[in-house]
C-alpha cells in the first residue's frame, strides 16, 4: 500500500483569518557596526522592537592572531521569561553562560558514596585480574 500525500486545492482550503499569513515588521531600533579590520576583528550592536538586543565583537589575540568572539543576546520568551546568554568562541570552542542552559543535577551525598563504591569495586576487579594473569 503507498500514500501520496497532495496539497488541497485552494478552494479546500479554510481561511479562518486572512491576516495570519501576512508577517508583523519588527522595527530595527539599533544596528551599529564596525566594518571587519585586516585581522578578521568586527562587532556589531542590534536591538529590535520586540526586545531582542545582540551584540558582538571580535579581535585577533595570541601569537597566532586567532579572532576571539565574545558577545551577548537578550530575547524574551513568549510567557515573559527574558533569555540572555553571553558568550565567548574562539580556540577553545563555542562557551555559552546562561541561566536558560541544562545544567546536571547536584550530587547528593550517597550518589558520591555509590559513586566511590563502584570505582572500589572496578579497581578491586582489576587487581584480582593482574593476580589471575601472576
Amino acid at each position: 500500500m503507498s500514500v501520496v500525500a497532495r496539497p488541497a486545492p485552494a478552494d479546500e482550503v479554510p481561511v479562518d483569518d486572512p491576516e495570519a499569513d501576512a508577517a508583523t515588521p519588527v522595527p530595527i531600533l539599533l544596528d551599529e557596526r564596525v566594518d571587519i579590520d585586516a585581522m578578521g576583528g568586527y562587532g556589531f550592536r542590534i536591538q529590535t522592537g520586540d526586545g531582542l538586543t545582540w551584540a558582538e565583537q571580535a579581535a585577533a589575540s595570541g601569537p597566532l592572531n586567532e579572532v576571539t568572539r565574545m558577545g551577548q543576546y537578550r530575547f524574551i520568551h513568549p510567557d515573559g521569561t527574558v533569555h540572555l546568554l553571553t558568550y565567548s568562541a574562539g580556540v577553545n570552542g563555542f562557551l555559552p553562560v546562561s541561566d536558560m542552559l541544562p545544567t546536571p543535577h547536584p550530587l547528593e551525598p550517597w550518589h558520591l558514596q555509590q559513586i566511590e563504591f563502584a570505582e572500589r569495586q572496578k579497581a578491586e576487579a582489576a587487581a584480582a585480574a593482574e593476580d589471575d594473569q601472576a
